[in-house]
């Protein structure tokens, strides 16, 4: 999964069980129809790159998707678009334009050219380019080629594609926006006095005579097992559809991610048997959580999507997880080493501890004092 930096941006693997090989689109309304399920919502406005690969070439891979751009931009959004779609190693891809207007026949063709005259130059076959002002089932689509030839967009549930998705409990968002609202902070007031409360939390740690050896002596002996208790029950209690955040447990549950080893063992319950559970959790704390301490929980969130193939999701958590902490080491190596990789690759990644023994080593400031303090607009 890949992310370009300019501007807004997706990107999904198909986020279906079992072999994806066995996942193909027979025709370009279909490809249409599948678009949305790939990338978890309906985009608008919108170059949507679709890697494809296998033997016959039209199995589905990484999906990637920017905003259209002003076109003095064309240029550097083809080039990061196709850079990042290259990660999939694929051997033919589809280029997509969602123009959101009916009026234009074959719209933005200067930037169009420009994404195939570079996925050619690559060896890339691009057997598909195909325009539309929205891929919701009628809308009518039009190819790039002298032929024009068109068509409409069929009913999403008629698509085997479709079918596998639904059996796999896939959501299509109306669009990215009512994908951002999943994981926007909940009631101010709440968040406020969660703040002050660890605030209060930091300020004791940050006066204690040595600050930090408390913390750390806690974490070698029975307190980091403690901390992970708390944690593991959240998790349980999501499972058991009985979770309730009230302060204390949103302030103990950030204290516990905020140690190193305890979010090291937070990231294995992103797989395995409580993966669906713990990604509940991590999205309730997202938002009842105040920043900085939101970035860590968005980080887990982001992992646990990426794992199930969801780029779109995960690509919106570590935007919130950057939101809350500008700069938070974490969410830069998960951008950095993570969404290149497939979810299977990922959760290999995982299951190791993330690279060498850990992501613990990424150096976590003591006091979230310090953190409120130096980033940026706080």
């Amino acid at each position: 999964m890949a992310t370009p930096d300019i501007p807004r941006s997706s990107s999904a693997l198909p986020p279906l069980p079992g072999d994806p090989s066995t996942l193909r689109v027979r025709e370009p309304g279909e490809l249409l129809a599948a678009v949305p399920i790939l990338l978890g919502f309906h985009p608008r406005e919108s170059l949507v790159l679709v890697a494809t690969g296998g033997e016959s070439g039209r199995r589905l891979g990484l999906t990637l998707r920017v905003d259209l751009p002003p076109p003095e931009h064309d240029a550097a959004v083809a080039a990061d678009a196709v850079q990042n779609l290259l990660l999939d190693s694929p051997t033919g891809a589809a280029v997509i334009v969602v123009a959101g207007s009916a009026e234009a026949v074959r719209p933005r063709e200067d930037l169009v050219g420009l994404v195939v005259h570079a996925l050619e130059a690559r060896g890339i076959d691009v057997h598909t380019v195909l325009s539309t002002p929205s891929t919701a089932a009628g809308a009518r689509w039009t190819c790039y080629d002298p032929c024009g030839c068109t068509g409409l967009v069929p009913e999403g549930s008629a698509t085997p594609f479709a079918a596998a998705s639904v059996a796999a409990g896939r959501v299509v968002r109306a669009d990215r926006n009512e994908l951002e609202q999943l994981l926007a902070p909940a009631h101010p007031e709440r968040i406020r006095l969660r703040e002050a409360l660890l605030i209060q939390a930091a300020d004791e740690a940050l006066y204690h005579p040595d600050p930090g050896a408390s913390r750390r002596a806690a974490a070698d002996r029975e307190g980091l097992d403690a901390e992970l208790a708390l944690v593991d029950a959240a998790i349980a209690d999501a499972a058991a559809d009985r979770l309730v955040l009230d302060d204390t447990r949103v302030v103990a549950l950030a204290g516990a991610l905020a140690v190193p080893d305890v979010r090291d063992a937070a990231l294995l319950r992103c797989v395995g048997p409580v993966a669906a559970a713990a990604e509940q959790l991590w999205t309730a704390l997202v938002r009842e959580t105040p920043d900085p301490e939101a970035a860590e929980p968005a980080a887990l969130l982001a992992v646990s999507a990426m794992v199930r193939g969801d780029g779109a999701l995960a690509n919106i958590a570590l935007d919130r997880a950057e939101q809350a902490w500008p700069g938070h080491r974490l969410t830069a190596i998960l951008r950095s080493v993570l969404l290149g990789m497939r979810p299977e690759e990922i959760r290999e990644w995982v299951r190791g501890g993330g690279e060498q023994g850990g992501v613990s080593a990424v150096p976590f400031p003591t006091s979230r004092r310090t953190i409120r303090r130096n980033r940026p607009g706080a």
